[in-house]
């Protein structure tokens, strides 16, 4: 299992990777694989349907099994948070603030590790304060290919803070 690491501002870190178990994989050593990386959280922009069409439909379960907190914030393909994206990661989003604040790890993963993963964690970025270009070119250095379509890019840019004032 590839894990592209970004050290956060502050502390902590997020890695990128591709959706553990997909495509025949060993889903339990993937896991364990990010446990022993030291992520206390995954995040999943996969939804229900795609990580059943990628082969691993049990993974919110094997993941809370594997000792990791599993978030879900599904995102199409390709594609940019909606509301129901939005309003989830609104639910997640202090917890991994205090996971990265305590010098935490967390995964996150899409299908191949690029597009949405990679949209995240840039768009994570920005809510540490870095200008988004400048996220946006940590991401790829860190995980080369990744943020796929003009959208994201403009989502990192114009898109609602990731962590609001207060």
């Amino acid at each position: 299992m590839r894990i592209a690491v970004l050290p956060l501002p502050g502390g902590g870190a997020l890695g990128i990777m591709a959706c553990p178990g997909r495509d025949g994989r060993d889903l339990a050593a993937d896991l364990a694989a990010i446990r022993a990386w030291g992520a206390i959280h995954l995040l999943s922009l996969a939804g229900p349907a795609e990580l059943a069409r990628l082969g691993v439909p049990d993974l919110p379960p094997a993941a809370l099994g594997a000792g990791l907190r599993h978030h879900a914030m599904p995102i199409a393909d390709y594609g940019v948070p909606d509301a129901a994206a939005l309003a989830a990661w609104a639910g997640i989003a202090p917890g991994l603030r205090a996971c990265w604040a305590g010098g935490g790890r967390v995964a996150v993963h899409c299908a191949a590790g690029l597009g949405r993963s990679g949209m995240v964690a840039a768009w994570v970025l920005t809510g540490f304060g870095m200008p988004a270009a400048a996220a946006i070119a940590a991401v790829r250095a860190a995980r080369p290919g990744a943020i796929e379509t003009a959208a994201q890019e403009a989502f990192i840019r114009d898109g609602p803070r990731p962590f609001p004032a207060g």
